[in-house]
């Protein structure tokens, strides 16, 4: 285990992570099943403040959830200079290939982690969209809605954080084998393993940016006609098409960065890692976090049209709906503003 600051803060936050997340889904299974039974008054007053209790501690735990995941990057930032041949993040996610110790699970880990953290932190939002949508109401029509989420949340939040303190304590030292047919190889895929590769040949990137642009601009122009209806909220099908677009722009802007604009605003054509633009272009991690902010407003405008259909919140998940999709719209317009300017000026 490498013993620094990030590693004792982020081990701490993992510990309350994995406590919260298995008390939230053992209080909420038995409050839920509790619910369905016919009880006196006192009984029922009673699972109100059980009901109260789990949605305070997934409040905790739905901000844990959301600090942890930049904390994950800070901590392997901190890495960087514990190996030699190490330039970056990148490096750190290499260590333990080809290992024969216990130091070969730390890719695998890491790999878990960083597919984990975004899908914890929507769902973490999912709920909290649903929970926000339900306050409102005068008797709670989707409290069964916010614990058949809540459950996996906590199941979700548990097991990452069992991968996070598995990935902190396991020896970071490598251990490889001294003789056999395998040991030239090994040696070959060890000088090159820490360098990024790129995706596309010379002749893709400039429709890449076709396809950048394209997209972006027309996820933007579709938000915007979408957030100007005030009285209505797009229909689930229109939400749905919007959704399909949004993975689209993600799966595109995500080869962008790689490809184009790590290169460019490296000042290195051959440098496709952007794991280096944390460290020496904080304004394009700002760029890439308010796109991920719009993709994950859009994703929760969905949620909210899907699942939070009643009788009751109808008057309310209009509004809702449409102050998520004015954020994801601010989120798509404003990033793609802060990275075109990010390459002009490089």
């Amino acid at each position: 285990m490498i013993l620094n600051s990030y590693a004792v803060l982020l081990t701490f936050v993992a510990l309350l992570r994995f406590l919260l997340g298995l008390l939230v889904v053992g209080v909420g299974a038995s409050v839920w099943h509790a619910r369905g039974r016919q009880d006196s008054g006192e009984r029922r007053e009673a699972l109100e403040d059980l009901c109260y209790l789990v949605f305070v501690l997934t409040l905790l735990l739905v901000g844990l959830n959301l600090v942890s995941w930049p904390m994950l990057y800070l901590l392997l930032q901190s890495y960087v200079p514990e190996w030699p041949g190490v330039m970056c993040i990148y490096g750190v996610t290499q260590v333990g290939k080809g290992s024969q110790g216990s130091s070969r699970f730390l890719p695998d880990l890491l790999a878990f982690l960083q597919a984990s953290k975004p899908a914890l932190v929507f769902l973490s939002g999912a709920w909290f969209v649903l929970y926000m949508l339900n306050r409102r109401t005068r008797t709670g029509p989707l409290l069964n809605r916010l614990f058949v989420v809540l459950l996996p949340l906590g199941l979700l939040a548990s097991a990452e954080a069992a991968a996070e303190i598995a990935y902190l304590t396991i020896p970071k030292k490598e251990e490889y084998l001294s003789a056999g047919c395998c040991v030239g190889v090994t040696q070959e895929a060890n000088a090159a393993r820490f360098v990024p590769s790129s995706l596309l040949d010379e002749s893709g990137r400039p429709w890449l940016y076709v396809a950048y642009y394209g997209s972006n601009l027309g996820m933007i122009a579709a938000l915007a006609t979408l957030a100007r209806r005030a009285h209505s909220a797009p229909s689930p099908r229109g939400l749905a098409l919007l959704f399909l677009g949004g993975a689209a722009v993600l799966a595109i802007s995500s080869v962008f960065l790689v490809e184009i604009a790590a290169p460019a605003l490296l000042h290195s054509p051959n440098h496709h890692c952007a794991y280096d633009l944390i460290p020496q272009v904080p304004a394009a991690v700002i760029a890439v976090t308010l796109f991920l902010a719009g993709c994950f407003f859009l994703g929760w405008a969905c949620v909210v049209r899907w699942f939070g259909s009643c009788e009751e919140t109808e008057p309310m998940q209009v509004g809702m709906v449409q102050g998520l999709l004015r954020w994801s719209l601010w989120g798509y317009s404003t990033s793609l503003a802060m990275l075109s300017l990010e390459l002009a000026l490089a």
